[in-house]
């Protein structure tokens, strides 16, 4: 797999609440080395690859259905993006544009089911 896509995967699928900076200072008080394989990354640790395709994916639309929630990003505009942003490698571009997608559809359809299911248990 290509290093810009691993490194975006670890990027979105690492835990929230805890940023480099905070990791690093934690690590500091402890007296600990820091450990890269633990370290959050964060946005300057991507790719300008990586970096690009996050820029374009914020830019296009998004797709949203009141009874199932964000079901991805309207690519409509995306010709026009690519060649405002002078990409090259388009292939990867969707490829990193498909990894984010994934990622995001993937925490909506969770975020509605916890929410479903909150409502279950109220009534």
């Amino acid at each position: 797999m290509d290093t810009s896509l691993s490194t975006l995967e670890k990027f979105l699928n690492q835990p929230e609440g805890i940023s480099k900076e905070k990791y690093l200072a934690l690590m500091e008080q402890l007296g600990k080395e820091p450990d890269p394989d633990k370290m959050p990354l964060d946005y300057f640790d991507l790719c300008p690859d990586a970096q690009i395709a996050i820029n374009i994916y914020n830019r296009l639309g998004n797709r949203v259905y009141g009874d199932v929630g964000f079901v991805g990003k309207d690519y409509t505009t995306l010709p026009i993006l690519i060649e405002i942003f002078e990409i090259t490698n388009k292939d990867l571009l969707i490829d990193l544009l498909n990894v984010l997608d994934t990622s995001n559809i993937d925490k909506s359809q969770k975020a509605m089911k916890k929410m479903m299911d909150d409502i279950k248990k109220k009534k």
